[in-house]
Order: C-alpha cells, then structure tokens, then sequence
C-alpha cells in the first residue's frame, strides 16, 4: 500500500509546483506537550528523540524511522515521548493552488517508512549545517537541498546529481576558504571538468564559482573584525595575504573599508 502511496507522491511533487517558505531546526524538551496552528504544509524529520504528533483527528509516531508531514490550516499538538528531547528538521512549503491534478497529497497530513534512509541521512547532515543561517548563500543552498531531500523522501535514488555535486564544492569552500583554491581544486570536488563545473554552478547560484569564494571570504572576514581582529590577520585568516587588496575587495563588496567596520 505504502509503495503505491509513494508513486503517487512522485508523481504529484514531480508535476506540481511548490515554493519552500522555511526551514527549521527545532528541539523539544522531555515530556513537553506543545500546540498551534499551521500555516503552511510541512515536513517532520526527526533527528533525534520521539514524540507524537497530531493534526486535527489524525495521529502519527514520529521518529528516526519515520517522516511525518503536515498541511496548512490545521491543528497539530506535539508530545515528546522520549527519554530525550525531540530533535527535528521542519521544511515547510506552500504547494500551488488551484491545483487541477488527481491527487491532493500536499494538502493532506501522512506519513512515510519506506525511504531511502542513506541517501536522506546524507541530505539532512548538509542541510542541518545552513538552516538557520540568514546569510542569503545559505538560504540560497539550504531550499535546494531541501528540495532534494523532499523528492529522496520518496525513495528517488538521488533526484538531482549535479546539485550534490556542486554542494561538495561548496562545502569546500566552507572548510578551506582560508587556502589557495583554484577553479579546478573546485571542479575536481565537483567531480567534473572546469567548464561544466562553471557553467553549472551559475545556473544554480546565478554566480561565478570565484566571485561566491570570494563574498564567502569577505563574511568570514567581517565577523572576525566585529569580533575585534584587525584587518591584517583577518586578511591573512580569509585567505588574502595582501591587506591593501583585501581592503579593495572588501570595499566593494560593504561599501566600508574594514578598518570602519563596527567592533564589539
């Protein structure tokens, strides 16, 4: 029955438009009992703990084992039933209307078992690391993971693989902003050639591969200089071994040189 459902989800999510509105990462203490209305429809997944969780008359046990998902304009009540808090990852999402199809699904409250467990762990560990930041490159990744995700939920193998392979270039960036990356240090992550590489990443992003290295840097380097670095080792620290250079590009970039950056 379950896989039948699950055809059925493919087919809608495939064919059907939908705008991610939110992503986030929650914690509910033991025991804590919690109650609202919706807004938009949403899926639940646990990261850690139990709790119960109920839209209107319909009840549901979500866990580590289980992806619940709610609609708009309901009533749902959490309970954490665990001996430890309930950790989850909410996507919420606002599926287009009117809507002429056959099916209904985005509407309604339901839950999945049978999914790819490997390949929407995976995807939850990258979107955890961005969901709540306001950084607009984060936002930017986070709805694009989320859309994988969504579409893993019903066990496509993996529904966008140039998507992924950009995120581990991305993810590179992240971790070693700090080194001399190259265009093809990025590409060889992303596991193709420089040019497709290039190409595909500004369909994504609508950026340049560098110029995102670089505005990534440049944040990094004004949190350091609210935290009071000078510009000098902040420079260094992003990367940038020629101050004067970094102050131009930072310049750009803020409108400020970093030396009128704010400090705490």
């Amino acid at each position: 029955m379950e896989k039948d459902f699950l055809i059925s989800c493919q087919k809608e999510y495939s064919a059907r438009k939908y705008f991610i509105t939110g992503i986030s990462l929650q914690s509910k203490d033991v025991g804590m009992h919690i109650s609202y209305d919706t807004v938009h429809s949403a899926f639940i997944y646990t990261l850690s703990g139990e709790a119960l969780v109920q839209f209107n008359d319909e009840s549901f046990t979500a866990d580590e084992n289980t992806i619940v998902h709610g609609a708009s304009n309901q009533k749902i009540d959490f309970s954490v039933v665990s001996d430890v808090p309930f950790v989850h990852l909410n996507i919420y999402y606002d599926p287009e209307n009117p809507w002429h199809g056959c099916s209904d699904i985005m509407n309604t409250a339901y839950e999945i078992s049978e999914f790819n467990k490997e390949n929407t762990s995976e995807l939850l560990s990258k979107l955890k690391k961005c969901a709540n930041s306001v950084s607009f490159d984060d936002q930017i990744r986070s709805r694009m993971i989320a859309g994988q995700l969504i579409l893993s939920s019903f066990c496509y193998s993996m529904p966008d693989k140039e998507i992924m392979q950009i995120e581990n270039a991305i993810e590179l960036m992240e971790s070693s902003y700090q080194k001399s990356l190259r265009l093809e240090d990025l590409a060889l992550a992303a596991d193709m050639n420089k040019a497709h590489f290039s190409y595909t990443f500004n369909k994504i992003y609508n950026i340049r591969p560098i110029d995102y290295l670089i505005r990534l840097r440049l944040r990094k380097a004004a949190k350091m200089l609210l935290d009071g670095m000078s510009v000098t080792e902040a420079s260094i620290n992003v990367g940038y071994q020629d101050p004067l250079y970094f102050s131009r590009l930072y310049k750009k970039y803020f409108g400020i040189p970093p030396s009128k950056t704010w400090r705490k």
